[in-house]
């Protein structure tokens, strides 16, 4: 395949896909990795219209060709939160497992300092305002940006957090005024990851820290279930499939150090857990009695990597 790797990438030497209109045919000319800046890359596999390559330079697996910008901004509808293919797309019942969510973000809490003073926290991607509402219940100064009206308005009026609609970079925030920055499974989702990092770092003071999570791709997990893996199902929502190396360096590059790196639990139903097994095993576990279903608990299923780098 073709090799050729900008020394000094940087992102903005890269000719950005046309995505205001849907592609009439498939053309890999303007395939380029997002990460190291090289248009080498080799299939790894499809799915419905759409390939994943893998970079043949740093490893990172992209979709391609990458979602129309209508295609992208549909897809985070209300609809996504009460989704009847939540394997494919979005979320069973997002708000009906806010006591999960909650739960999940304690936890998530807990890899972070202890907040001092009235420190700073930014929570992109903030859907519904759960992280939010429970930073802020532990002493922090804490905000967030959604796309999606309906959460960010659910978060305000239903939680009162402090979640404003839109993106980040959209909200013209001064330079240096977070401690912390967090990203929850929400790399993998956009179509210029690098771009979102960079404007991350604005916003966060040196020192500071940015926390995020998204599905590992090489996970021993991931590795073992082959292209049965769930990630991989999640086409055409995911554009990006990271690893810890590829993170690394693209973090490194706009100016963060990573400093942990480990994968992390979720608070799921048993329902949902032996649902999503079956998926990637190929395997029946039955039906299980409503009350069981619901029975929550936290799973670490190798599945979700977090990185904590610290601004440089």
């Amino acid at each position: 395949m073709r090799q050729k790797l900008s020394p000094q990438f940087t992102g903005r030497n890269v000719k950005e896909p046309d995505m205001t209109t849907p592609p009439k045919a498939i053309t890999f000319d303007e395939a380029c990795c997002h990460v190291c800046g090289s248009t080498g890359y080799s299939p790894f596999t499809c799915h419905s219209d759409y390939h994943i390559l893998i970079c043949d330079v740093c490893g990172l697996r992209y979709l391609w060709p990458q979602p129309h910008t209508q295609a992208i901004e549909d897809t985070y509808s209300k609809e996504y939160f009460t989704s009847s293919h939540s394997i494919s797309r979005g979320y069973g019942d997002y708000l009906a497992d806010a006591p999960n969510h909650r739960t999940t973000f304690r936890n998530r809490l807990k890899l972070l300092p202890q907040p001092a003073g009235d420190m700073r926290l930014m929570d992109v991607g903030a859907a519904a305002g759960f992280f939010v509402e429970q930073a802020t219940l532990a002493g922090w100064q804490a905000e967030g940006v959604e796309p999606n009206d309906f959460m960010a308005t659910y978060a305000r009026e239903k939680l009162g957090a402090k979640v404003r609609t839109g993106t980040l970079t959209s909200l013209s925030l001064p330079s240096n005024h977070f401690d912390v920055v967090t990203l929850w499974e929400v790399i993998e989702h956009l179509p210029q990851p690098r771009q979102l990092l960079i404007e991350a770092r604005r916003l966060t003071r040196s020192g500071g820290l940015l926390a995020l999570s998204t599905p590992d791709c090489r996970s021993i997990v991931a590795r073992l279930s082959g292209k049965r893996w769930l990630g991989w199902k999640k086409v055409p929502e995911h554009l990006y499939f990271f690893t810890r190396p590829t993170l690394i360096r693209l973090l490194s590059d706009v100016g963060f150090q990573v400093v942990v790196t480990k994968y992390v639990s979720i608070t799921v139903t048993l329902g949902f857990a032996l649902d999503r097994l079956g998926d990637m095993t190929g395997l029946d576990f039955g039906s299980l009695p409503g009350r069981l279903r619901s029975t929550p608990f936290d799973v670490n299923p190798y599945y979700d990597l977090f990185v904590l780098a610290r601004a440089r």
